[in-house]
């Protein structure tokens, strides 16, 4: 297996060869007439369909993380089924309700129970990747498969590969401000704050990665609820304050009124918790899909660092495996 560094310097190459080899599933599916999409996944695996949910707001995309799939899905719901292993329990546990449901599906995975289940598209992504090192191969298929169905009218080829070229331009870059960002938080709880739904996804997916790879307790909330409750219990009690850091992931193109929020935010960490740290993040790139792969490998690479800083190895998840091999003992 590739060593965590060079899995995180993979994706925009992992973006390139999804849709090289996607070029082998020409089925055509436009005839089905889909009115929503059910994307299920847990953990690396579902961050894909969070991500496509806010690049398509046009579209009805609900994305679901539980062994039952919603009560409201009917036969005209198209269902993406990712799962990198192809043995997650909470996502064949979905096919098995959607298979009976009569729902169409499309699966992608590396392996497993689930790539040999009966579907309108099987994807088989590479193997030999932890499921949070593999988002290029679990994320790129989802547009491809929205627009051969016809949910998307533009082709997202031409975007997907321009978002790996900008990101094989800037990887160097993100490598040394995830190295002097992990300097800034070691021994700290991050605390992140986005300004949007959009950039609420990638607060996610930095508080995986952290948890995972540097193997550290992260919290993560959505500017504007985090003002209507948290912001009261910001900063107390006050001992752990400096043990805390605050990272703020500004989305370039975020609702002005939450730029405001912002702005408060800080003016009262900076009379109330004066020995709290924060942090801002303003991503760069064209577009969305850009601002927010720049983002999600700046994380990345900052969870490499804090694990390197801390002497602690980014690949092994022994509390999933061990809870895993315990939940099968019980089937």
């Amino acid at each position: 297996m590739k060593g965590m560094r060079e899995i995180i310097h993979s994706l925009p190459d992992q973006i390139f060869e999804t849709i090289k080899n996607f070029q082998y599933y020409s089925k055509d599916i436009k005839a089905q007439k889909f009115n929503k999409i059910l994307i299920c996944g847990m953990g690396g695996s579902g961050i894909s369909g969070d991500i496509a949910s806010v690049l398509y707001p046009e579209l009805e995309i609900i994305v679901n993380k539980d062994y039952q799939i919603p009560g409201y899905i009917d036969k005209r719901t198209f269902a993406i089924l990712v799962s990198y292993s192809g043995n997650t329990e909470e996502t064949l546990s979905n096919y098995r309700h959607l298979k009976k449901n009569g729902n169409k599906i499309a699966v992608i995975s590396s392996n497993g129970e689930l790539l040999k289940k009966e579907a309108l598209l099987n994807i088989k992504i590479p193997r030999g990747f932890p499921p949070r090192g593999a988002l290029g191969y679990l994320f790129t298929p989802i547009p491809i498969i929205l627009y051969k169905a016809g949910l998307i009218k533009k082709d997202p080829e031409p975007i997907l590969i321009k978002t790996a070229l900008f990101l094989k331009k800037q990887a160097k870059k993100l490598e040394q401000k995830g190295k002097i960002l992990a300097g800034l938080i070691l021994n700290k709880m991050p605390i992140i704050y986005a300004d949007s739904n959009a950039f609420g996804v990638v607060a996610k997916r930095w508080q995986c990665q952290l948890n995972e790879n540097a193997k550290m307790l992260c919290h993560t909330n959505i500017i504007p609820e985090m003002n209507h409750n948290e912001i009261v219990g910001l900063g107390k009690p006050a001992q752990i304050n400096k043990h805390t850091i605050i990272i703020f992931l500004n989305d370039p193109n975020g609702f002005s009124r939450n730029k405001l929020r912002v702005r408060i935010i800080k003016e009262i960490l900076k009379n109330e918790l004066k020995g709290l740290q924060t942090i801002d993040i303003h991503p760069l790139g064209r577009n969305l899909l850009e601002q927010m792969f720049w983002t999600i490998m700046l994380g990345d690479f900052l969870s490499l660092y804090l694990a390197r800083n801390k002497g602690t190895d980014p690949m092994p998840v022994k509390r999933i495996d061990y809870l895993k091999q315990r939940l099968s003992e019980f089937r």
